[in-house]
């Protein structure tokens, strides 16, 4: 596979991509309804069993046509882990990405998981992932239900030669309140990037421009990014400049081209924990003088969002489900003047320290980034709620082209960085854990900026509980281009890693 073949342009400088090659979820969601996970070991030679399922795997462009059709059918994924790749007869280490090398469960530590064994939330103690639970590959199986989907699954995990099942996420939507949520009761997703390029072949958009006079835009609030991002072989962004294309992406060996990275967290949802938070915070807001507060509200501050999706900077009092049903405009804020729809810089509004702005900064640059570089770190995530023997959760899951500069940078620098955006900062209150460097130094709490006498308000801070979420395994994963499954598949030549 030529690297200059997948870095070809179209009409209007957009990347050509090849959607018969790149691997569907990477650039387009599987979605929902239902979706099994299984996390695979290899008991002989994989080689034979990766030749005979890189036949059922999606392309993107089949993806795309089942969607059209109504999203019905069975698609399919195919992911290896670094010891996975060793398996098949190649070389990690040829692979550009030192986090993809050490696998997720070397990397906990500098992910704040914890540190004590007995934690169910050290890695000794996950059900997959950990130092003896690595999985050398992923398969992910998308149906219309759970019969569905464990049928395609076991026919295409089973057979001669084929791998042990080490773990099964069953993961399903939770649609009930009329849009997809996970666990704490909150839409999700709602904000994600778009990809720029156009397909090969036809010459479209994958993620059209809002307008003429806004390519960087697909819709309003949503950035459209240079593939490279996501996609090896293709231009990424500048982080000096945000429109014009960046370095093209190498994972290294020819092989990697139209590949991705792919990130995938287990997380335990708390969610009584969260709901006594919320319940407890109010009362001890009122006895300090600020009366008024419901855990709904507090809670839409811990997100920066209502639990339809409403952005809290757009509708500060209550939430709004014309708004949050409308594409064009749930995404259309920033936090500060330039993008309005107010100077939210202090966190007036959305607390500084609320999740979607420890998670994705928008327009209020960072003590590290300029707004340029804010873009180079986003994420295309693909998660999904499970539930497992009265465990509930998100299987979190994200496609990149750089783990340490985009996953796990969101992780360290922002969601775990209390110093992220100046005053009134803090953990992220989702999924941040505080640093094991900085110990008791830096209590976990929360800061509300809030109207009193003083000219800047009060900032009010709330001491937090014990994390809300407990990391509970999953992986680092490469996942191939088609044209890469079926070369992955045959014998290598020795002393070859391309």
């Amino acid at each position: 596979m030529d690297a200059e073949f997948a870095r070809g342009r179209g009409a209007a400088g957009e990347p050509l991509l090849d959607l018969d090659e790149i691997q569907g979820n990477i650039l387009v969601p599987f979605g929902g309804p239902v979706q099994h996970h299984l996390y695979l070991r290899w008991t002989s030679d994989p080689r034979p069993w990766v030749g005979r399922a890189a036949a059922a795997v999606t392309s993107t462009r089949a993806l795309l046509a089942d969607r059209a059709r109504g999203g019905g059918g069975t698609v399919v994924g195919l992911s290896f882990s670094a010891r996975g790749l060793r398996a098949l007869g190649r070389r990690p280490d040829t692979l550009l990405d030192v986090p993809f090398q050490d696998g997720l469960a070397a990397r906990s530590p500098l992910l704040g998981d914890p540190a004590d064994p007995a934690d169910r939330g050290h890695p000794d103690n996950w059900p997959v992932g950990g130092r003896g639970t690595t999985a050398d590959a992923l398969l992910v199986v998308r149906a219309a239900d759970h019969a569905a989907a464990r049928a395609a699954a076991d026919r295409l995990a089973g057979g001669r030669g084929g791998p042990e099942v080490l773990h099964r996420d069953r993961c399903a939507s939770l649609d009930d309140s009329g849009y997809e949520r996970e666990h704490f009761g909150y839409r999700d997703p709602v904000s994600q990037p778009a990809v720029r390029g156009a397909a090969r072949g036809t010459g479209a958009p994958l993620c059209p421009p809002a307008a003429p006079d806004r390519p960087h835009e697909a819709a309003p609030g949503q950035r459209r990014l240079w593939p490279g991002e996501f996609v090896f072989g293709h231009p990424g962004q500048d982080p000096v400049a945000a429109d014009p294309p960046g370095a093209v992406a190498s994972g290294g060996p020819d092989w990697t081209v139209n590949g991705s990275l792919l990130a995938v967290r287990r997380y335990r949802q708390e969610v009584g924990a969260f709901q006594a938070f919320t319940e407890h915070a109010c009362e001890e807001l009122a006895r300090r003088g600020f009366t008024g507060w419901t855990p709904d509200a507090l809670s839409a501050r811990l997100f920066g969002r209502w639990r339809d999706g409403t952005p809290v900077s757009l509708r500060p009092d209550a939430p709004d489900p014309a708004l949050s049903s409308c594409p064009l405009s749930r995404n259309a804020f920033g936090f500060t003047a330039d993008l309005g729809p107010v100077d939210d810089t202090r966190g007036w509004r959305v607390p500084v320290g609320a999740h979607i702005r420890k998670a994705y900064p928008r327009d209020h640059e960072t003590d590290l980034e300029t707004r340029a570089a804010i873009e180079t770190h986003r994420l295309l995530r693909r998660g999904m709620p499970y539930e497992d023997h009265g465990e509930r959760g998100m299987v979190f899951a994200c496609y990149q082209t750089s783990l340490e500069r985009q996953f796990e940078f969101v992780v360290r620098s922002w969601l775990n960085n209390p110093y992220q955006q100046h005053e009134g900062d803090n953990h992220d209150p989702i999924v941040g854990r505080p640093h094991r460097a900085l110990g008791d130094l830096v209590p976990r709490e929360f800061a509300l900026r809030l109207p009193s006498g003083e000219p800047g308000g009060t900032l009010v801070r709330l001491p937090m509980p014990a994390p809300f979420t407990v990391p509970r395994g999953g992986g680092y994963f490469f996942t191939p281009a088609l044209s890469a499954l079926r070369t992955l598949a045959r014998p290598s030549v020795p002393g070859r890693t391309r």
